[in-house]
């Protein structure tokens, strides 16, 4: 049994798309069997790239699709002269063929989509223009300008393509240089994202948006805008799925500094608030005290009212927007410090605040990432409950788990003291779990932020991250001997490896 394809080579001009399948001449199956899937592959050499309903598919790597998916997808040439190898191989529900290759080359158009011609087809400002032709570089300002002039009036074919070439001249040689939060965020609203699935606007339900395509309209344009670069898509502030009632909370615009008085992020910023996100808001602790540079460098101020918040997600960056409007409890709700906020509140400052709705977008995101499409929705009951694993998302390192229990050895506790003691002088993050049981000043099923290490005393000092906004009795601050920590089932948790530069 054997699959042969036909491969035919292309030549295209700079950002021209067609359909993949224009590669295939033909595909014949000895045993006359039909093709069920393909699977593609494109060197990346001169910056083309697949595209599969509007999301980019990576270059270097093989993409399995239906016969379906793969009459869907579209090839997009690079933004420079130049050619790469594209290889195809079939499957017809036994058997996969072998890889087929053929070139696809890249030639510069005739002046047609030359910059200053791709933004003039945009409807952008010839102030604009000049300002990014002189430069060869785009900034965010500059790259919402151009999204914000194109949406008027909805999409067109021309306007689509024009934009779709623009992606692709992005960080390619030849092409505009941008920054990574730019171009992700650009790539998000031209090229398509699987969170695109759906609006949610602050609402407590969604409504279906949609990837960019030739026939959007203004509205959808605007909206697909408004979620990647002005963080308008705001969560859902409904907890009906995790069984609470709301404290009857808006969205407010925010009029605390980004960072207190003293401009520095602190581990005591962290007040946890309504939701059962512990175990992220004390990695954001623990990352503020052992690397406040870190957390510093994590966000991004635009100079519009929002900022833009990386995160690591299998050790590759993932940008976020965020605007400045925070959940405000009603009702006369206030927190022991004062504070309004429903979730991760503060009186000084608001980046604990603003990150945390950063990651309720970004499970969206990594949620929906796969081609069966959205499975979260963008609400903060998303995040109740979690992992460590949110200590590589905040600082690109993995981590070592230490799970005790009340047979530990003297020497092994000892041992493991000197470990956690190098770690902490190192300035690596460490956090500690519990089980589902209360015992002293530790609060089940809860995660804690450490904030120290006394390897001659044998003893951990411990943050719980609920901080001032608690009003009980139980202790914010406190120390406990390791042995202790051992017979009440802890797990301990401490990133190693090289930290986010």
């Amino acid at each position: 049994m054997t699959i042969t394809l036909t491969l035919d080579p292309q030549t295209l001009t700079e950002g021209q798309t067609i359909s993949a399948s224009s590669f295939v001449t033909s595909v014949t199956d000895s045993a006359s069997r039909s093709i069920t899937k393909y699977s593609v592959y494109d060197s990346g050499a001169d910056g083309g790239y697949f595209i599969l309903n509007g999301v980019k598919l990576s270059d270097g790597a093989w993409h399995n699709l239906t016969a379906a998916q793969f009459a869907q997808l579209q090839y997009v040439a690079g933004p420079s002269g130049g050619s790469e190898t594209i290889s195809v191989k079939a499957y017809d529900g036994k058997s996969w063929s072998s890889a087929y290759s053929t070139t696809e080359k890249t030639t510069a158009p005739s002046g047609s989509s030359s910059v200053s011609s791709l933004l003039g087809e945009l409807g952008v400002s010839s102030t604009i223009t000049q300002q990014v032709t002189s430069s060869d570089s785009l900034n965010y300002n500059q790259m919402l300008t151009i999204l914000q002039d194109a949406a008027v009036g909805g999409m067109t074919a021309t306007k689509f393509s024009a934009l779709q070439t623009l992606a692709s001249m992005l960080n390619q040689s030849g092409g505009l240089s941008t920054s990574a939060y730019v171009q992700q965020i650009a790539d998000d609203v031209i090229l398509g994202n699987p969170a695109n699935a759906y609006w949610n606007g602050g609402s407590s339900t969604t409504t279906k948006l949609g990837n960019l395509s030739a026939k959007s309209t203004q509205t959808q344009v605007d909206e697909l805008i408004g979620k990647w670069f002005l963080g308008t898509d705001l969560p859902s502030l409904s907890l009906s799925g995790i069984g609470e009632s709301n404290l009857n909370p808006t969205y407010q615009t925010s009029t605390l500094p980004l960072f207190g008085n003293t401009g520095t992020p602190s581990y005591l910023d962290v007040n946890q608030g309504y939701l059962g996100d512990c175990y992220f808001v004390a990695a954001l602790g623990e990352t503020a005290l052992q690397d406040p540079t870190l957390i510093e460098n994590m966000i991004t101020n635009n100079g519009n009212g929002t900022y833009s918040v990386c995160f690591y997600i299998n050790g590759q960056p993932d940008y976020v927007t965020v605007n400045s409007q925070l959940p405000v409890m009603g009702g006369g709700y206030v927190w022991s410090n004062g504070s309004t906020l429903e979730f991760s509140n503060g009186t000084v400052d608001d980046w604990v605040a603003l990150v945390e709705k950063a990651f309720v977008e970004l499970n969206e995101q990594t949620a929906a990432a796969s081609y069966g499409g959205h499975t979260a929705g963008n609400a903060y009951e998303d995040i109740n409950g979690g992992t460590a694993i949110t200590l590589s998302e905040i600082t690109d390192q993995t981590f070592n788990t230490y799970n005790l229990n009340p047979t530990e050895s003297t020497s092994s506790l000892t041992s493991l003291m000197s470990t956690l003691s190098t770690d902490f002088t190192e300035g690596d993050e460490i956090i500690l779990s519990t089980p589902n049981v209360d015992n002293g000043n530790l609060v089940g099923d809860h995660m804690y932020i450490v904030t120290g290490i006394n390897l001659t005393n044998g003893t951990v000092s411990i943050q719980n991250p609920w901080n001032t906004a608690y009003s009980g009795s139980l202790q914010m601050s406190f120390t406990d001997t390791i042995a202790q920590l051992a017979s009440d089932n802890v797990s301990i948790y401490s990133t190693t490896g090289t930290k986010v530069a």
